[in-house]
């Protein structure tokens, strides 16, 4: 009896504590860009304006963004423990919580756990990885997709010439990576056949084997779930771009939100995601933009709606886990 009682005081501890790390990350990043001020000073006159649309259609977009970001989850969590599509949601967002304030947000998979049985984690936090590596593909598909545009229709950015035969490199090491992405993800069988020769990963052998049971199909359709996301995002960052009176037409955009957030996935965590990917749009859009403050804006906008807003919600959702028998 002393022991249920502890690990329930444990798990509230718990809840509350990523609660307030999920505040603390949001209220500090926030604090520490300087033109968070501008932004809302901006979104508060669009309510006097009527210039308020694009940011709210935006936010909107969120729970679509997340939500299939929970579907996928759910999908792949359907054969060793179902849940329900609003489990699947919540724990999302309550992942993101947890992601949001660790390096590489790589503690997405806590919040998502939080919602199985004891029994259940170590499958939902495979299953967490599977989703994190089907949206890794699909940013890799837009970045090679956006690079080609750009190269196709001659897009002009401003980050500096380069060379013809170092894009042809750059882009055949992305490609070959892209398949090796690929490899992993449809055939991860063959990859944990080459594992479990090892003696130390043959031990684990039972408890990783479920994921050679997915069915091609369903990571098929799990990835067009994650390239669907990506649309998403790309059409919420086109509003917070038009918000700010940086016009294009959505193809295009489509192809630099490939480009920027290849560059990102591609920039070392310790460089700090969040100032790096202002920068790089301020780049990468400044032949579209009337300022390189406007993308930047933009972009920090989409960083609030899609990130701080939903760690918010995540943070909110997680007091409310009853963890599963």
């Amino acid at each position: 009896m002393k022991k249920a009682k502890l690990v329930k005081i444990s798990f509230t501890v718990l809840k509350l504590t990523i609660f307030a790390l999920a505040v603390v990350f949001v209220v500090q990043n926030i604090r520490a860009e300087e033109n968070a001020n501008e932004v809302w000073s901006r979104v508060s006159e669009s309510f006097i304006d009527g210039n308020w649309w694009p940011t709210c259609f935006a936010l909107a977009l969120l729970f679509l963004n997340w939500g299939l970001e929970g579907f996928k989850w759910k999908r792949l969590m359907h054969r060793e423990y179902p849940i329900s599509t609003l489990v699947s949601v919540k724990a999302a967002f309550a992942g993101n919580a947890t992601g949001a304030f660790t390096p590489n947000r790589v503690g997405g998979f806590i919040g998502r756990v939080m919602y199985l049985p004891k029994d259940k984690v170590l499958i939902g936090t495979l299953n967490t990885f599977v989703g994190n590596l089907a949206q890794l593909i699909a940013t890799v598909v837009f970045g090679v997709f956006g690079s080609g545009l750009i190269s196709f229709q001659s897009i002009r950015m401003c980050t500096g010439e380069q060379s013809e035969t170092a894009s042809w490199i750059i882009g055949g090491l992305v490609g070959m990576g892209l398949i090796v992405l690929l490899h992993l993800y449809f055939y991860t069988s063959a990859w944990l056949n080459l594992f479990f020769k090892f003696k130390w990963f043959a031990r684990y052998k039972d408890k990783f084997e479920f994921l050679s049971q997915h069915s091609k199909l369903m990571l098929a359709e799990v990835l067009f779930y994650s390239l669907l996301r990506y649309v998403v995002f790309a059409f919420q960052f086109y509003l917070t771009l038009s918000f700010f009176e940086v016009h294009m037409d959505f193809l295009t955009c489509l192809a630099l939100v490939g480009y920027l957030y290849l560059t990102i996935t591609l920039i070392p965590t310790f460089l700090g995601k969040l100032g790096v990917r202002e920068g790089a749009a301020g780049l990468i859009f400044c032949a579209f933009s009337p300022s390189v403050s406007a993308t930047t804006m933009a972009s920090l906008l989409l960083w609030m709606v899609n990130v701080a807003i939903a760690a918010i919600i995540g943070g909110i959702l997680t007091l409310f886990i009853k963890r599963a028998k």
